[in-house]
């Protein structure tokens, strides 16, 4: 009996402790601050390196494709590609709509390098959740 008690013992010693989880809102927060601005979770979670870099990345993704005068895709289309395209370009944050705001009417799609700039712009939307992900799981302690 004594051996059970002993084993037991350092079986619940071995298990580590649950990290608390943080307040729901603060993650909501989080994750909106960290879609909107790119890099800015990461910023707000003391990475500031890996925040800049993220930051200058994905926006540089984003006006290279504005330069490859990338099309915009519509807001109600029919096509489900043209729809995943559009929110995979929303995904870049309140770069999209600043463009649009400047005057940016969407590209030609008649441009030598349109079609790069396509991708290049639903690319930066891609890249942004991916870092919006990270952000989250460091919040949540799963990564270091």
């Amino acid at each position: 009996m004594a051996g059970k008690n002993v084993q037991e013992a350092t079986a619940e010693k071995a298990k580590p402790a649950a990290a608390p989880h943080p307040p729901l809102a603060r993650m909501i927060r989080l994750c909106v601050a960290a879609w909107l601005i790119p890099g800015f979770g990461h910023f707000l979670l003391g990475r500031k390196w890996r925040a800049l870099i993220l930051f200058v990345s994905i926006l540089a993704m984003f006006f290279l494709g504005l330069a490859m005068q990338g099309e915009f895709f519509p807001t109600n289309s029919a096509s489900y590609l043209e729809t995943l395209g559009y929110l995979g370009e929303m995904c870049v944050g309140v770069a999209m709509p600043a463009a649009k705001f400047f005057g940016y009417g969407g590209g030609n799609p008649f441009f030598v390098s349109s079609d790069y700039g396509t991708a290049y712009l639903v690319s930066a939307g891609m890249l942004n959740v991916l870092a919006v992900l990270d952000s989250y799981d460091i919040a949540l302690g799963r990564k270091p």
